[in-house]
């Protein structure tokens, strides 16, 4: 269980990050989670900060959704599916969007992206999000029957 946990932890923010990256290559912008998140930190205690706080950060908030994706799948006793992990994967990325709000309030500044596209880039984030770790527990799990 702490195995397909950690995979699927590292796989589903290493996804989610990716394809932040790759979507402000495209449009120019900088959604890059870590990056920004570097930044307002050090905006909120007036320092200035290494990227590998925001790696961190990052990382850790992944830990927290996964652990909320799981505990709804327990809650719900819904079978897992892809169509699953996309509608939790929104709804993670509605509670990222907020958690944004939050941290801009309160270092008292405005996000240095357009909003509006990156809030939909956060929504489209987090369902590749809950499908890599949906993927990961499928995987994995496939792979134990397999073998034992």
């Amino acid at each position: 269980m702490l195995s397909t946990l950690f995979l699927a932890w590292i796989a589903a923010t290493t996804c989610m990050t990716g394809f932040s990256y790759v979507i402000s290559t495209i449009l120019n912008e900088n959604f890059k989670e870590p990056v920004l998140l570097t930044d307002l930190l050090g905006k909120v205690f007036h320092v200035k900060l290494p990227i590998w706080v925001g790696w961190l950060v990052h990382y850790v908030t992944g830990i927290l959704f996964l652990v909320l994706l799981i505990a709804a799948y327990s809650l719900t006793n819904v079978a897992i599916s892809v169509l699953w992990g996309i509608i939790f994967g929104a709804i993670l990325g509605g509670i990222g969007i907020m958690m944004w709000k939050g941290l801009y309030k309160v270092a008292n500044t405005d996000p240095p992206t357009h909003t509006r596209v990156f809030h939909l880039q956060l929504i489209i984030a987090h369902i590749f999000f809950g499908m890599a770790a949906i993927g990961v527990e499928r995987c994995y799990d496939a792979y134990l029957k397999m073998w034992l």
